[in-house]
């Protein structure tokens, strides 16, 4: 089928002629003919190219945690608390980083935030959770934490400060043969967060490990930091 396309037809004629032109004529021309195009996909490449740079080469993040459901407005903000961690000076920010957020809220009115806890949770990527007990019992129940007894470290460090969660007091829970499971270290007399004031005095505070999650000597050392 002859093509039937008048603009079409005439780029054809066009590049057909210009085939006959000298090399550097030729070149010239081509550029002229399809610089807008190069330039479209010179474009492409370069959003393309920063993309991939930026998962490639993004810093390995070490140290990964929330303050979940606090009650009180903290006396610091986030990044003042995360950097008086006595660690975080010797940290190569460029080569790892550290995340911390005192403002994840957990509740049936805010589903997005409980979304983000679940999914990043899930994922293994959430290295510690700090709550009061009411918080604990839910996210045991949602079965967002980690048994400690996995991390011999942690067990014998603080087993005078287990807390653990009750999987049989739900009846209806498919995880009864779990019982009792040591899910949280008491941190209610932490100096750390007393100062950072992020829950009522009163409050039973719980220090506790994202299930799945792979604990490094960062972490170690901050929950360490925490629980003094």
């Amino acid at each position: 089928m002859k093509n039937k396309n008048p603009i079409r037809k005439e780029r054809y004629e066009n590049l057909k002629k210009a085939s006959a032109l000298p090399f550097g004529k030729r070149m010239r021309y081509y550029f002229d003919f399809f610089k807008f195009h190069l330039l479209a996909i010179l474009i492409v490449g370069v959003i393309i190219f920063f993309v991939l740079k930026d998962i490639v080469f993004a810093p390995d993040v070490i140290l990964n945690g929330y303050i979940v459901n606090r009650t009180e407005i903290p006396e610091i903000s986030d990044e003042e608390f995360i950097t008086s961690f006595p660690e975080y000076g010797n940290i190569d920010t460029k080569k790892h980083r550290v995340y911390f957020s005192s403002e994840l809220f957990l509740n049936d009115s805010d589903i997005e935030s409980t979304a983000k806890l679940i999914a990043t949770a899930s994922a293994g990527d959430i290295n510690f959770l700090i709550c009061n007990e009411e918080t604990f019992e839910r996210l045991g129940k949602m079965g967002l934490l980690e048994d400690i007894n996995r991390y011999p470290e942690l067990q014998s460090k603080y087993n005078d400060r287990l807390i653990v969660y009750d999987h049989t007091k739900n009846d209806t829970s498919e995880d009864d043969s779990l019982g009792l499971k040591p899910y949280g270290i008491d941190v209610s007399e932490s100096a750390v967060l007393k100062s950072f004031n992020a829950f009522k005095e009163d409050e039973n505070v719980y220090l506790c490990i994202g299930i799945n999650s792979k604990l490094n000597d960062t972490v170690f050392a901050f929950i360490d930091w925490i629980a003094r």
